[in-house]
């Protein structure tokens, strides 16, 4: 008589576990971050002369000015500076 009840309350409970797993959310919440750490890529700032924004490298507008490389966030912003008389040889 007490293994009918241990065997009935073994399977009330996996019919309790199986019914909670299926209608019930996980407890765990996942994981937001992964376990690969993707590394941020660095790159150098500029200086707009102009408008004195700070922009990536690669993004900037190069213009040589006295055989000097300066470095613009847009052609708008290099042709303002030329037209403001800043420079004296494009």
């Amino acid at each position: 008589m007490f293994l009918r009840f241990i065997v009935t309350a073994g399977i009330i409970y996996l019919v309790y576990r199986l019914a909670r797993g299926i209608f019930l959310p996980s407890a765990k919440p996942p994981d937001e971050f992964p376990e690969r750490v993707v590394p941020i890529e660095k790159e150098d700032l500029v200086m707009d002369p102009y408008c004195h924004t700070y922009v990536p490298i690669s993004d900037a507008y190069r213009a040589s000015i006295n055989g000097k490389t300066v470095y613009f966030c847009s052609e708008e912003c290099f042709n303002k500076y030329k037209a403001e008389g800043k420079s004296s040889d494009q």
